[in-house]
């Protein structure tokens, strides 16, 4: 049966797809990342993409283990990897792989978030026979890629008990005041708060222990960066784990898992309602809807037919 590689995945949420699919994939790590060493990287900066080279070269900068694997993959395979914008490392290693193989790209952040010229990197990704494909329908549309949108997984059985009303944990990146205002602003409606914003790694928390503090709160608060439009990953967080949720993006009215009573929009909901918002009941969501968004629903994306 055909065989699905994936290189760089968030691997607590694929843990979490079913057996027999899960028996088809095989989980790569970043093995094409940025290599450590001084040499290492002048080297692959000043060859690497610049003209066609062997496997044995390229060991130099990547696993043989992984390498290996992907340009072993059988004709009706399929190869997905997560977020490369490297037009180089990809034309690089694309004519080891053979032919009726599928290659994939898909990004789970905004294209601007992630390189500065990102219509003129898309289209040389594509240009190599790439099929790109993202998690936001507008950057789907302005980059021309494919839009398999975002996806979640059921939470474990054993539930965390509740300790605080709203919880969030990101980088500040452009979004730092907005957030010590949201903070104040809960605060002084009477609701405790968990707030997480890293500003070194040393501060970072592993996404299991980030979904334990999520899941011991009534509320997960979702702010967007400037300009972003796409369905993050913390809605769906809200919807698996029934969640309240409060976001500054206006997008979320148009979903179908919305509801009024569950989704509070800075903007369209008013801020006098927060503390009677997050200490109401959630409303259940239909299990038709949320599977839609589980990782098993998602993957069918690129598992091969």
């Amino acid at each position: 049966m055909s065989k699905l590689f994936v290189v760089s995945p968030p691997l607590d949420i694929f843990s979490r797809i079913e057996p027999e699919i899960k028996s088809r994939i095989e989980c790569l790590p970043d093995f094409l990342r940025y290599p450590k060493g001084k040499f290492r990287q002048i080297t692959r900066s000043l060859l690497l993409g610049r003209i066609p080279l062997p496997k044995t070269v390229l060991y130099l900068w990547f696993s043989k283990r992984y390498l290996d694997l992907i340009c072993n993959a059988k004709p009706g395979d399929s190869i997905l990897i997560y977020e490369c914008c490297n037009v180089n490392v990809l034309k690089s290693i694309k004519p080891l792989l053979p032919k009726g193989v599928d290659c994939h790209v898909y990004y789970c952040n905004p294209i601007r978030t992630i390189c500065s010229d990102g219509e003129i990197r898309m289209q040389k990704i594509k240009e190599l026979g790439y099929k790109l494909s993202s998690f936001d329908a507008y950057d789907a549309e302005k980059y021309g890629l494919n839009y398999t949108g975002q996806y979640f997984c059921l939470p474990p059985q054993n539930r965390e008990p509740i300790t605080c009303d709203c919880f969030f944990c990101g980088l500040p990146k452009d979004r730092a005041d907005e957030l010590e205002a949201l903070h104040r602003l809960l605060e002084q409606n009477g609701l405790t708060c968990d707030f997480i914003i890293p500003r070194t790694p040393q501060e970072k928390v592993t996404y299991p222990e980030y979904l334990k503090r999520a899941d011991r709160s009534r509320c997960i608060i979702d702010i967007a960066q400037g300009g972003q439009l796409g369905l993050t990953r913390r809605p769906l967080e809200a919807l698996f784990y029934g969640k309240k949720l409060i976001t500054n993006n206006p997008d979320l009215a148009n979903y179908d898992f919305y509801n009024k009573e569950n989704i509070f929009i800075f903007g369209k909901d008013s801020e006098s309602r927060l503390k009677d918002f997050v200490r109401s009941p959630f409303v259940e969501i239909s299990q038709s809807i949320r599977l839609k968004y589980d990782i098993n629903s998602w993957i069918q994306n690129y598992l091969p037919k």
